[in-house]
């Protein structure tokens, strides 16, 4: 699991821990009001139930995101495979079919040959654009790995500050009096964390359909590629004696 993922998945477990010293310690010092101070425990009932609401919220939000984490380690490492292993060896083999780099150019005189080194500069052209479709895929990619990357930092953040507040609250709370001001803060500082969770969930998901945008116009490069690649003068290649039975067209250069 990614170790962003791991952060923000701890400090989850620290606010449920801290939360529930928080109730341990309401409920301890509610367990004998004097009488005079009796009038605090409705409204500290009532308190309480919104701060169970609260929670229930934010732990209703936070179980989907670990249900679906994403896997920006994974992410990037398909956009490296796909420029090392698909467009560097392209444009490796790109850069041998020149036709300052082959010998027909030298050896092959005539029309097919003619015809045949016309070929040469569009295949190597091609190859070249899916070398670049390839880096491009990794750009994309990496910019998607990156943002999920963010989105677990911001996560990290938002509850790790609710820790704090929590925490906080607990030492307020050890009287009666200070428990009604202790929920108030928990419920702001619970409020605020499911607000950024929200906030950064819509802001993943608007780069998502940007990139799932750039995804698409990419798989339509590479499908245009197939009518866009340059074919060869089979005529004009296949014009010799051996196949028409004219004077030979081309030959074998001395």
């Amino acid at each position: 699991m990614n170790p962003l993922v791991q952060e923000a998945h701890r400090r989850s477990q620290e606010v449920d821990q801290h939360a529930g010293k928080f109730f341990d310690q309401v409920n301890s010092v509610m367990s004998w009001v004097p009488a005079p101070l009796e009038y605090l425990v409705d409204p500290i009932v009532r308190g309480m139930q919104l701060l169970n609401e609260k929670l229930r919220e934010l732990w209703d939000r936070v179980k989907l995101l670990w249900e679906q984490p994403g896997d920006s380690d994974r992410l990037k490492q398909v956009g490296e495979q796909w420029v090392s292993q698909v467009g560097n060896a392209l444009g490796d083999i790109a850069g041998t079919i020149g036709p300052d780099k082959l010998r027909t150019t030298i050896e092959w005189e005539g029309r097919a040959a003619r015809a045949y080194q016309a070929t040469v500069p569009p295949q190597a052209a091609g190859l070249n654009s899916v070398k670049d479709i390839a880096g491009q895929l990794r750009s994309s990619l990496n910019s998607l790995a990156n943002s999920i990357d963010m989105f677990w930092m911001a996560m990290g953040f938002a509850l790790a500050g609710l820790v704090v507040s929590i925490v906080g609250a607990v030492v307020a709370a050890c009287t009666l009096v200070g428990i009604p001001a202790a929920i108030t803060f928990i419920v702001g500082g619970v409020a605020a964390t499911i607000g950024v969770i929200a906030a950064t969930v819509m802001a993943l998901e608007s780069h998502v359909n940007t990139i799932e945008t750039e995804q698409s116009a990419l798989r339509q490069k590479i499908h245009d590629l197939g009518s866009t690649w340059a074919v060869p003068n089979t005529a004009d290649l296949a014009d010799a004696s051996v196949v028409d039975g004219d004077g030979s067209d081309w030959r074998p250069g001395s």
